[in-house]
């Protein structure tokens, strides 16, 4: 009977998720409606069988990611459980294909409207799918998917690459659901991004960590990590939920007053749940897991917090069906273009113009909590070092959500300011801060995430990494990756990304504070540091003397009292000119040997 109880708490978990999405759908109005004369209909198959697929496509998605993440970073080295997560995460990255690739047509019935029937009749028909956004939002996922199960299978590949391809696996139909509509379209898509990520982490990681570790040796370190992780996920669900519904509601009464605000206020509900759920966990089974007595006692809870989140699946399934209310706004032409509105442009404006993107703010909160815990554990550690790190931060913070995030799309100059400061000024300041040195004094063997500590095993990618970094100035201001960065949010956050990675990872090599791989020669510095100021330097001169970038773009978006297209672009030239002169001044202090220079900060 004991063998079967964890299928019990399944099965219950899944009809609970279930029963809600019935009533959820009904309740939004979007299950099986009267026919109306004259007008065409899906049909009740199309009706209720795309709510049910979409569930079960959250189900194995959630699941592939929770899977993955307990293989990846849940369970310690030479665990004989992360081979057999790894095996099930391919079985329901396989069954979310599945669901994705049932999605597709009902999509199509959903939108044209036309019976699915009559879709599957007329395979010619099924082609139209690739013009419709929510159904071609399907293609990314089942590509995602089908390298997903490839890399399963690859052997001594690192747990984290699955598990970031099954994350990027999420993010396709976002972009196409209500947040695309929305009139702060990039803050609604941010959200939900960080809503969905932080959910499947959370609710994902806790059915692995049951039904893969419950009866394992090492379900207290998968527990205790396993428990930092949710509390995270819990204030990531709560600030982007917060944040999302911001963006959509036009008042307050709307959370009473329209369908889409009851069923955030039924979340709510849900998310208070949780959190009582989690301190129960904390308080109770996370620090004595290991008496067989009070690993009953957390099965018994994770079942009940589980069934909750299955509610808030339900929920969340009727709640992508329910329109939000209509919240009016501007429909001007940065509203389009943008869209966001931005307003006049003036110096103060970079301060006073915020654009608080939930997912970027999540991203910045976490090193900003992480370097503190570390300092609290590390005991003695240089002022310096904590004055830089957070120095990183907040300019980081203020290129990407201050003043110069919301108009560096629409102004050059603030475009390239906002490069330089992620690509070279906030990686110096983060890097002179050390946090791997930190990491390592506040982290033991014996300690909470000991052997899952990544320690850099290899200098292949830093022989790659500096042409690449070469090259990709010159590229983004000489090929349409401007125009598509300047055009799409999700463009934008990529490629500031992409710049800002590559940024610390060569400002890793030059700074010296952390430890390398092996240590590396003090001309191969010297080069490397030249090279990155000729990029910059070749750069600067191409905007302050060459022809205009991205004209069109800039003409139709530049705000009210900015300067004029030559005179920004001049501007943007000097912007990274003006990189030249930390790289320089900060030079005799890059070269030293990184022992060296703790000591000094010491």
């Amino acid at each position: 009977m004991r063998s079967r109880a964890p299928l019990l708490y399944m099965a219950c978990v899944v009809s609970a998720g279930l029963v809600v999405l019935v009533a959820a759908v009904g309740f939004g109005g979007a299950g099986a409606q009267p026919a109306i004369a004259g007008l065409p209909t899906a049909g009740p198959i199309t009706e209720w069988g795309l709510p049910l697929v979409r569930f079960c496509y959250n189900l194995c998605a959630v699941a592939t990611v929770g899977t993955l993440l307990a293989a990846a970073v849940l369970a310690p080295a030479g665990s004989p459980e992360k081979p057999r997560c790894v095996r099930m995460a391919r079985r329901w990255a396989l069954g979310w294909a599945v669901a994705a690739a049932l999605s597709y047509p009902l999509t199509m019935s959903n939108v044209l409207p036309l019976p699915v029937t009559d879709l599957l009749a007329d395979p010619g028909l099924l082609r139209y799918g690739l013009t419709i956004p929510q159904a071609r939002a399907m293609l990314p996922v089942l590509g995602a998917l089908g390298t997903v199960v490839l890399a399963t299978r690859v052997p001594r590949l690192p747990g984290w690459v699955p598990l970031a391809i099954a994350v990027f696996g999420l993010l396709p139909p976002l972009y196409v659901g209500h947040a695309a509509s929305a009139a702060d379209h990039d803050l609604a898509v941010s959200a939900l991004v960080a809503h969905l990520i932080a959910v499947s982490v959370w609710a994902g990681g806790l059915g692995a960590v049951v039904v893969h570790f419950r009866r394992s040796r090492d379900l207290a370190i998968v527990l205790s990590r396993f428990s930092t992780i949710a509390l995270c996920c819990f204030a990531g669900v709560a600030v982007s939920g917060l944040a999302s519904a911001w963006v959509r509601l036009g008042a307050v009464s709307d959370l009473w007053q329209s369908e889409y605000g009851q069923f955030l206020l039924a979340k709510t509900g849900t998310l208070a749940l949780l959190g009582l759920f989690g301190w129960t966990h904390r308080r109770r089974t996370v620090a004595r897991v290991a008496d067989r007595g009070v690993r009953h006692v957390f099965v018994r809870l994770a079942a009940g917090e589980m069934i909750v989140m299955m509610v808030a699946m339900g929920l969340a399934v009727g709640l992508a069906r329910t329109p939000p209310p209509a919240a009016g706004g501007d429909d001007g032409r940065h509203d389009r273009m943008l869209e966001y509105d931005l307003a006049p442009f003036s110096p103060g404006a970079l301060f006073t113009e915020l654009r608080p993107d939930a997912l970027i703010v999540l991203l910045l909160a976490l090193p900003a909590v992480g370097y503190l815990v570390g300092l609290r554990r590390a005991g003695s550690w240089p002022p310096g070092r904590t004055a830089a790190w957070y120095a990183g931060l907040a300019l980081t913070a203020l290129a990407l959500v201050g003043g110069v995030g919301g108009y560096a799309r629409a102004m050059l100059s603030l475009y390239a300011l906002q490069h330089v400061v992620l690509a070279v000024v906030a990686p110096l300041l983060l890097c002179l801060g050390a946090p791997l040195t930190l990491a390592a004094r506040a982290t033991t063997a014996s300690s909470q995430y000991g052997d899952a500590w990544l320690k850099p095993r290899g200098l292949t990618f830093l022989a790659v990494l500096p042409p690449v970094y070469m090259v990709a100035f010159p590229l983004l201001y000489r090929t349409g990756w401007l125009p598509w960065s300047l055009s799409s949010h999700a463009g934008h956050l990529l490629t500031a990304s992409l710049f800002f990675g590559a940024g610390v990872l060569i400002l890793w090599v030059l700074v010296g504070a952390d430890p390398l791989p092996r240590p590396i020669s003090r001309r191969v510095r010297l080069a490397l540091l030249a090279g990155v100021m000729l990029v910059q330097a070749a750069v600067g001169l191409f905007l302050l003397l060459g022809p205009p970038v991205a004209a069109e773009w800039f003409y139709l978006v530049t705000p009210e009292n900015a300067p004029d297209l030559v005179s920004d672009q001049r501007l943007a030239g000097l912007a990274y000119l003006l990189a030249l002169a930390p790289l320089a001044a900060l030079a005799p202090g890059l070269l030293r040997p990184a022992r060296a220079l703790l000591t000094a900060s010491a």
